[in-house]
């Protein structure tokens, strides 16, 4: 309860006082806009949670002709604009005073996608190309994520920013798990739904859209001035005493170490790339491996999401802790990409018994002429025929550790990559972050490809061995993971070793 307390609490610490660097309504500013940058990134992650096992099936109800290759599509449009527009505005936002300007626009294109998205079958005209251009308007506002990620390096000082970045990540993780968990709620809706004000159908798919509509409304609200303000205290930190002439000296002097930058890029793009592949996944499996029908696959694949996200943020809220008990680096190395391994490992199917339901994909007519879709794995997928299926519980077991790799590890390589960067701007540094996510997330939904042209062994073996390599360089190289030390005086220095006395392992 003490952590979760000072989480909330907005009394500036003592040592934090004796620094000199911000008084103490200055203090008290900064950490409502941190809070607003937490509550971004929790509707940004909840839009992308509340709707990545109903994709699949809203698709199928828009265009019944839809193939799983297009879900590719589908899932990787976001990914694709923010790949393209995340430098662009990185490069933006370092000349810029506040990021104010370019978030709102992130959040209006949020609000448009989601409107968008609910509306298609009122539209009524090409249903999954205007699928894909919905997703297209909401893959542009994640953009938000490049430049939020920066503010945080910004606003927060060295000593602060593993767990300000552990709590942007709880709060991201809250997203998914509060997506994961209103999916089942509003599969409760059905495929009928109803009208609204006789203009609108709110069923299961389209029900989720209008709620993160007014959830995008709300964080307009917020990043209004009178409630977020910009703060650099960063910078601050790393000047405090020196001459304001010597600010871009201070940062230029801080060593860039490249192998270890490109470590951290090459672990966040890995966990990215694996995290989109399963929740890409997770309905063909469900709807192929286990039988299950669009209904039950929502259901029991949202407890699932709810379980590992609730896992998630209790790591989240021990990570600080874990950080000090143990090196960063170790627990990187140990929590975030040997758990991958394993995790990839555990999809690899088992057994002689190849799956035993094998049907035609697609619609059929019963006697009563009703439409109904056959569950089961489809006759086209040849590979059905003699690879055993993925057990239930390795399955969860996999899940899970996913779910812990992918929570620590992108916590901990976005720190250590902040802090191997120093006090430098780093809009664009981090939006070459985002960048190398965004190109994970475009290869990650292609893994439905591998898996319905070459099944289990091919789709889980590969992420086996990348997993692998990426742990045993990380293992090989994780002393070098230390923070960028500028050359600046000796009082700085002493500075800095106050900044540390909370003995967190930079």
């Amino acid at each position: 309860m003490s952590v979760l307390g000072k989480v909330f609490t907005l009394k500036q610490p003592e040592s934090d006082r004796l620094l000199g660097l911000e008084s103490a309504s200055e203090y008290r500013e900064r950490w409502i806009s941190i809070r607003v940058i937490y509550y971004m990134g929790f509707v940004i992650y909840l839009a992308f949670g509340i709707v990545a096992t109903s994709m699949w099936p809203y698709l199928k109800s828009l265009d019944p002709a839809a193939e799983k290759v297009f879900l590719t599509y589908v899932f990787a449009i976001p990914s694709v604009l923010q790949l393209v527009f995340s430098p662009l505005f990185g490069w933006w936002n370092n000349r810029l005073k506040s990021i104010r300007l370019p978030i709102m626009f992130f959040l209006v294109t949020f609000v448009l996608g989601h409107v968008l998205y609910a509306t298609i079958e009122q539209i009524n005209f090409h249903g999954k190309h205007m699928l894909l251009l919905s997703r297209g308007l909401i893959g542009m506002s994640t953009v938000a994520c490049t430049i939020y990620r920066a503010y945080m390096s910004s606003a927060t000082t060295v000593a602060e920013r593993t767990k300000a970045m552990s709590f942007l990540s709880l709060a991201q993780t809250g997203g998914l798990l509060g997506g994961s968990a209103l999916q089942p709620i509003f599969s409760l809706l059905g495929e009928k739904g109803f009208i609204f004000i006789g203009l609108f159908r709110v069923n299961m798919y389209t029900g989720v859209a209008w709620f993160c509509t007014v959830l995008g409304c709300i964080n307009l609200v917020l990043m209004m001035p009178f409630i977020f303000k910009d703060h650099q205290i960063a910078l601050k930190e790393a000047i405090k005493g020196l001459d304001t002439k010597t600010t871009k000296a201070v940062w230029k002097s801080s060593k860039l170490e490249y192998l270890p930058i490109n470590l951290m890029l090459a672990s966040f793009a890995l966990l990215m790339f694996a995290y989109t592949a399963i929740q890409t996944l997770l309905s063909p499996i469900a709807l192929d491996q286990f039988g299950w029908s669009n209904e039950d696959s929502l259901f029991y694949l949202g407890i699932l999401m709810t379980v590992g996200a609730l896992i998630s943020c209790i790591l989240f809220l021990l990570l600080d802790p874990m950080c000090k008990r143990f090196t960063e680096s170790n627990v990187l190395v140990y929590g975030a990409m040997f758990a991958l391994f394993v995790s990839q490992l555990l999809l690899i199917p088992f057994g002689s018994d190849p799956i035993t339901s094998v049907a035609n994909e697609g619609n059929f007519t019963d006697g009563n002429s009703t439409i109904t879709t056959i569950p089961g794995c489809p006759a086209t997928q040849e590979w059905c025929q003699w690879i055993p299926p993925i057990g239930k519980v390795q399955f969860t077991i996999s899940y899970t550790l996913l779910c812990v790799s992918f929570s620590i590890g992108t916590t901990l390589s976005q720190a250590v990559f902040s802090k191997l960067l120093g006090p430098r701007p780093q809009g664009t540094w981090m939006a070459l972050l985002t960048c190398a996510g965004s190109a994970a997330r475009i290869l990650g939904p292609g893994s439905v490809t591998i898996y319905v042209l070459f099944g289990t062994y091919w789709t889980f073996g590969a992420g086996t061995i990348l997993a692998g390599l990426v742990f045993l360089w990380m293992w090989f190289y994780r002393d070098s993971l230390q923070p960028a030390k500028p050359a600046v005086t000796a009082e700085l220095a002493e500075e800095l070793k106050v900044l540390n006395s909370t003995k967190l392992r930079q």
